[in-house]
């Protein structure tokens, strides 16, 4: 019994640990979380924001984030983060738009020429 109470607890905690470590979803979702709060001119209120991908590699980690409007899913942008592992956490140190439809983001106003319609919110600054 004490055996398997013991593998058991070694089973919980490393799940856990992948969990919650550095090399996990978790992890580089809270960074670029972190990074986007540190934009005041973001209308987070307005998109929902669904990181897809994650990839990791030593030191660095590469993630594909979703921002969608919450007014229309098909007004939403990708962006591709780059992170680094600095004194324990995950920083944002790069980003650029993978794609996008419904107008241009960087102009934070406007229609779309296609709909009409008020494009999403940008969630896109400069990282650095």
């Amino acid at each position: 019994m004490r055996k398997f109470v013991v593998c058991l607890l070694i089973v919980l905690l490393g799940g856990a640990c992948g969990k919650f470590g550095t090399h996990s979803k978790g992890a580089v979702e809270q960074a670029i979380q972190d990074h986007l709060n540190q934009n005041s001119h973001l209308l987070a209120n307005s998109f929902n924001t669904k990181l897809e991908n994650v990839s990791f590699k030593g030191d660095t980690a590469d993630a594909l984030v979703r921002f969608e409007s919450k007014q229309s899913a098909k007004m939403f942008v990708e962006v591709r983060y780059g992170l680094r592992l600095q004194n324990g956490h995950w920083e944002v140190v790069s980003s650029s738009m993978m794609s996008g439809m419904g107008g241009d983001f960087h102009a934070g106003g406007g229609t779309t020429p296609a709909t009409g319609a008020q494009p999403a919110p940008s969630p896109l600054q400069p990282s650095h």
